[in-house]
């Protein structure tokens, strides 16, 4: 019986569905003529490749899970771990000891507790282990590569006695037509010997239409655990990426009676049209709230793939650890910056008089407290707060100002209080600073007041939860910075100098919103 047919060298895509590959093999199969000169049927030496790498897999390839396992795993929210920062001199999967705790403490702050591999070469297999156990990881399950590899094997069997080792997975997509990496028998012999040497679960992994192909795939390995991707399969938007997710892992779970873990699943967020973060997130947000169980892929992006326009971005950070939106999410908190376009100080009439007459918004600091004149300086930050998803409930806001020095006295030094106020839209009647500014105060709210000390140099005030409400998830939020007390009355000059929006990066106010998603 024909199993494919080869004309004119057309081979499936490696991403391919099975059923347009079977469209497509039929269309050719009509379109070839009757002539000797064509060849309709595999060759022997192709007859016994096949037959070399889909040998029946033998009863102990795969051993069922125990439900204590299971219970584990499914507790944790699993990422596939490459790093974008290998060391060029030292190979594929051999970032150094540095870059890996950099790369997973990211990962850690995004609240993953489980860690999934590709490879078990040297660090990868040795002090990237205690790299992540020492973080707090509740487990890894490691990556080998290549079922052939002895330093590989030999690094998983060391590494068993570590208790944040939870299994193993052998090979990936190594069944691929023309350039099979090993054969059933290979994959077999390597998982029975390690489950042997470890007393734990080994599996292996393919892409999900392999197992409708080669329904033998669900017999090898102690679990399932495919690659399911629904960009590969003509899908790229939410709903219906989640959705497609759903019937792929309903699918499975009724053909096996083994554990079913997605092992990648994702949308790329660039490359192609119609690709985003913001699709992202909603995707992996989506298919958390259903019943599959799955491994976020990927970490980081690879800029280092390139064999197609999107294998570059599939990650949840970039390769530069910066957060996309899903990340920024995942994590629960938000960092901005405050736009010097909106910062900046209004300068009191006169004492007393409670009205603004000068205005200073292109310096690079801020001013807070009264001139030799007893006349107030009041500062203002303005934070774009777009960025926070419409439906957060925010838990938490602090508000970080860095000083850049002090004229005469501190006045936080003589008992004054640094208080914020928070109004809504903005005070005055623009978000373009005003002497008005000064005075406004329809729907204002005290916001909170700063602890009397810098702490590793900024002064930080933890605002009250009746203002969270007020933070602006469409746009602009302001704050005014002021003493509950106008001045000393002593004609010398006492105020504190911050450094504002338009100062260098690091030095500008920072707002830490946390929030949670429903």
């Amino acid at each position: 019986m024909l199993r494919y047919i080869h004309i004119m060298n057309l081979q499936r895509p490696r991403k391919l569905s099975s059923a347009v590959w079977l469209i497509l093999s039929c269309v050719c199969l009509l379109a070839v003529p009757s002539s000797s000169s064509v060849l309709l049927a595999l060759d022997d030496a192709d007859q016994a490749r096949e037959s070399a790498v889909w040998n029946t897999p033998p009863s102990d390839c795969s051993v069922p899970l125990d439900e204590e396992w299971v219970a584990e795993a499914s507790q944790i929210r699993w990422v596939a771990y490459s790093s974008p920062n290998p060391n060029p001199g030292r190979g594929f999967y051999r970032p150094t000891a540095e870059i890996i705790y950099k790369d997973l403490l990211a990962l850690k702050k995004a609240k993953f507790t489980g860690l999934v591999t590709y490879g078990s070469p040297g660090i990868m297999g040795k002090e990237f282990l205690t790299i992540a156990q020492s973080l707090g990881y509740r487990g890894v399950i490691m990556g080998i590569w290549d079922p052939n590899n002895a330093a590989e094997l030999k690094n998983a069997k060391n590494a068993s006695s570590l208790p944040i080792v939870m299994g193993y997975s052998i090979g990936n997509e190594g069944f691929e037509r023309e350039r099979s990496r090993y054969t059933i028998s290979n994959l077999c012999s390597a998982i029975n010997d390690l489950r042997s040497n470890t007393g734990k679960p080994v599996t292996t992994s393919e892409d999900i239409d392999d197992y409708y192909i080669h329904p033998e795939l669900l017999s090898i390995g102690d679990w399932v655990f495919p690659i399911v991707h629904p960009y590969w399969h003509f899908t790229k938007y939410p709903v219906a990426a989640v959705q497609w997710e759903q019937d792929q892992y309903r699918n499975l779970v009724e053909q096996t009676d083994r554990f079913v873990l997605f092992k990648e699943v994702g949308l790329p967020t660039a490359g192609a049209y119609g690709l985003s973060e913001t699709s992202h997130d909603r995707y992996y947000r989506g298919l958390a709230r259903t019943n599959v169980r799955f491994v976020y892929f990927e970490g980081f992006d690879q800029p280092s793939k390139t064999t197609s326009s999107v294998e570059p971005y599939w990650g949840i950070f970039r390769s530069t650890r910066k957060p996309k939106l899903l990340g920024w999410n995942l994590m629960g908190y938000r960092l901005f910056t405050s736009s010097g376009a909106y910062d900046g100080w209004v300068l009191e009439c006169s004492e007393k008089s409670g009205k603004g007459c000068s205005v200073d918004a292109a310096g690079a600091t801020l001013l807070v407290g009264d001139d030799a004149e007893n006349q107030q300086y009041r500062a203002f930050l303005s934070f774009n707060t777009a960025g926070l998803p419409d439906n957060a409930v925010i838990t938490s806001v602090k508000l970080k100002v860095r000083p850049a020095g002090v004229v005469g006295g501190n006045p936080l030094d003589k008992r004054r209080k640094l208080k914020v106020d928070l109004c809504l839209p903005f005070f005055g009647n623009s978000l373009e600073l005003q002497t008005t500014d000064f005075q406004s105060g329809t729907n204002c709210n005290g916001a909170g007041i700063f602890e009397n000390k810098p702490g590793n140099g900024w002064y930080i005030a933890e605002l009250t939860p009746t203002i969270f409400s007020h933070i602006n998830l469409k746009g602009i939020t302001q704050f005014r910075l002021r003493f509950n007390v106008d001045d000393n009355n002593d004609l010398g000059a006492d105020y504190i100098k911050f450094y504002s929006g338009n100062a260098s990066d690091s030095y500008k106010p920072i707002l830490l919103v946390r929030y949670s998603i429903p």
